[in-house]
């Protein structure tokens, strides 16, 4: 049984100083506190390992000595951890922790020649030598003063658990539970009064996990609490999924965008599904959707999560309502591309329609309203936009809904007639016509106008040649007498 522990010493000892350097080399602001711990830790550790090893008073009393006086080195640095990792000022309560800590060193230095602290006596323990401790007065000030330490630092650690936000508090409760659970360990066995100190394995396994808990360890409980309070104080709707894509957890838009009334998000894997269809690819997607009679558009993004082995362990889906955003630039894009008179497509508007027409199949009307000057001579300009929109109006209600009206000047127009050539000759003079025939009826006090139509079928000409025979063709409507068309003929 000797053998083992001092086994489990080594192993705790040699564990403790690789975390030492670990820990000194650290860039972490609580690095220095925590090596200083760690080290602190190593002599009273190596005392315990002699005097379970040793069958020898003078090196068993040795081993007491190194292991009563490092435990006042790591109750020192116990306290300097405890104030730096709790960010209290320090200065004061050191120099206090001092006091009662040079006194016990004092004792001890003194004990060989008083005997006032402790004294040894053999026992059988695995049929050799062990040297049990007889703790006398001066030993009984030594655990005042460390427990004393250790009550305060226990205490600073409670009074953080207790003030702190609940966000913050794990990583004061970490500590706490492992300094509680070595501090019960150690009592045990004060009072068990078992030959061999098996306490000091906890103190060697409570400067381990000191060294993960404060350099390393991340409170997933404070991290899950801080990404779920600022993932809920974000508007866009949140899902997340595990592996199988099954939701495990929604923000408040989410769960709004969802109808999820309570913390089963199960739901919402489906009722995304119902809506948008297939979202479980990685990628950007827009998407309409129409909800209580009104189309919505939303932005999709869905990004996976992979492990340190690319293996795919979870995903996450943000769901952005851009309606707003996209009925703004609906409605940018018609000004840009709109005349505000007669609405119909302005030249910008042309000039987009002109690039993404099939000009094979397409005919383009170049109209000029007859004599359109005199009207504004005549009537004035406010007439003359009333005129201008009777006839933007006749003109789009003459044509399909697959033609594109554009003004793109005072009184010239555009149509661009789609899937239309040669045999289609007919269908274009009766709209032709039937725009004359309507013009030329009195409505509202307007004075009566005509207009003169220039057509060109794409075939294989370049929009810029398509408008350029319409307008011949519209100058020799014009040259006959306007109120009338002329279809383009190659000479």
């Amino acid at each position: 049984m000797r053998t083992a522990f001092s086994v489990i010493f080594i192993a705790l000892i040699v564990a403790l100083i690789r975390c030492h350097r670990s820990a000194h080399r650290s860039n972490k602001a609580i690095g220095a506190s925590v090596a200083l711990m760690i080290g602190a830790l190593i002599p009273p550790l190596i005392g315990n390992l002699i005097i379970v090893a040793s069958s020898w008073e003078k090196v068993s009393t040795v081993g007491y000595y190194i292991y009563f006086l490092g435990m006042d080195a790591v109750m020192f640095a116990l306290l300097r951890f405890t104030l730096d990792y709790c960010r209290i000022p320090k200065a004061r309560l050191q120099s206090l922790a001092l006091i009662p800590l040079g006194i016990d060193v004092v004792q001890y230095a003194v004990n060989p020649f008083t005997g006032h602290c402790f004294a040894t006596e053999a026992i059988d323990v695995g049929g050799r030598a062990y040297y049990r401790l007889l703790p006398y007065l001066g030993q009984t000030f030594h655990r005042v003063v460390d427990y004393g330490i250790l009550a305060a630092v226990l205490v600073i650690f409670i009074v953080k658990v207790i003030k702190s936000p609940k966000i913050n508090s794990e990583r004061y409760s970490v500590i706490l539970a492992a300094m509680v659970i070595t501090t019960v360990w150690e009592t045990a066995y004060i009072f068990s009064r078992t030959p061999i100190d098996r306490a000091m394995i906890g103190f060697g396994v409570f400067g381990l996990l000191v060294y993960y808990l404060a350099l390393f360890y991340r409170p997933m409980r404070l991290l899950d609490s801080m990404l779920a309070q600022m993932a809920s104080e974000i508007p866009d709707a949140l899902f997340f999924f595990d592996a199988s894509g099954q939701c495990i957890w929604a923000n408040r838009p989410g769960m709004a965008l969802t109808n999820i009334q309570s913390e089963n998000y199960e739901p919402a894997s489906d009722r995304l599904a119902a809506m948008f269809g297939d979202y479980a690819r990685e990628e950007t997607t827009q998407r309409e959707v129409t909800l209580e009679n009104h189309t919505r558009s939303f932005v999709l993004e869905k990004h996976m999560v992979t492990d340190e082995r690319q293996r795919v362990i979870g995903s996450f889906l943000s769901v952005r309502d851009n309606t707003l955003e996209q009925e703004t630039l609906q409605q940018e894009i018609f000004k840009a591309t709109h005349d505000s008179l007669t609405g119909l497509y302005n030249r910008a508007g042309y000039d987009l329609l002109l690039s993404g027409l099939d000009m094979k199949t397409t005919s383009l009307l170049l109209i000029d309203a007859d004599n359109f000057k005199s009207v504004n001579d005549t009537y004035g300009h406010e007439m003359g936009d009333k005129v201008l929109r009777r006839i933007a109006d006749t003109i789009k209600r003459s044509f399909r809904t697959e033609d594109c009206v554009c003004r793109i000047g005072g009184d010239e127009f555009v149509v661009f007639m789609a899937h239309t050539g040669e045999k289609q000759r007919g269908l274009i003079v009766s709209r032709i016509d039937r725009i004359n025939a309507e013009l030329g009826r009195a409505m509202d006090d307007l004075p009566l106008i005509s207009v003169s139509v220039g057509i060109a079928h794409g075939g294989t000409a370049e929009p810029a040649q398509l408008f350029e025979r319409a307008d011949k063709a519209l100058y020799e409507t014009k040259s006959r007498g306007k109120r009338g068309y002329t279809f383009y003929a190659a000479s």
